[in-house]
């Protein structure tokens, strides 16, 4: 008799060989049923702050908000107040800080308007003031704000501790207390 050979396809099995299965997976999980899939997360932009060391007695922050907005986009504006300003000092400079979209736009305006007339109109009240302007690397709107409000709690400890000695001194049982102690230090 003569011997059959099988010339058939072997016949391919359903399951998947080992190299086809870790071809296929995937590491990242896959959502639950009813969950949304996972969405990527969103890329901030990387935000710049100027300084400008020296803001005219009459800009408020919405005029400087104004005229900074002509030259980039803007997130936040902050003009410090004249108390702080002139706390130590009796002038009338104040700082102010301006938080820009755009780092390289934060960067290139620094650049140009440093050192550069504020308005060539006569007429303007910021005519013949110069800006003075910084852009400040690393610097968050978060630090302002910190800064901000431990000045704010300092002015208001002094005026606290000042209006406790003004109220002590002007009552005559206890300005005499005080006068004992000073005068046991010294």
């Amino acid at each position: 008799m003569k011997k059959i050979e099988n010339k058939s396809k072997p016949k391919t099995s359903l399951k998947p060989t080992p190299m086809e299965v870790g071809k296929a997976r995937s590491d990242k999980p896959k959502p639950k049923k009813g969950e949304a899939p996972a969405e990527k997360p969103v890329k901030k932009h990387k935000v710049g702050v100027i300084t400008i060391s020296n803001v005219p007695k009459d800009m408020t922050d919405l005029r400087l908000y104004e005229i900074m907005r002509m030259h980039s986009a803007i997130g936040c504006v902050y003009v410090q107040p004249k108390e702080l300003s002139s706390f130590k000092t009796n002038n009338n400079q104040r700082k102010g800080w301006v938080e820009f979209i755009s780092k390289s736009g934060a960067k290139k305006i620094a650049r140009e308007l440093n050192n550069k007339p504020i308005t060539g109109n006569k007429s303007s009240p910021f005519y013949g003031l110069l800006w003075n302007m910084k852009f400040l690397p690393r610097f968050k709107w978060d630090h302002l704000r910190d800064r901000v409000k431990y000045e704010v709690g300092l002015t208001y400890k002094r005026l606290h501790a000042h209006a406790r000695k003004q109220t002590a001194l002007n009552n005559p049982h206890k300005s005499e207390f005080i006068k004992k102690q000073a005068k046991k230090a010294k």
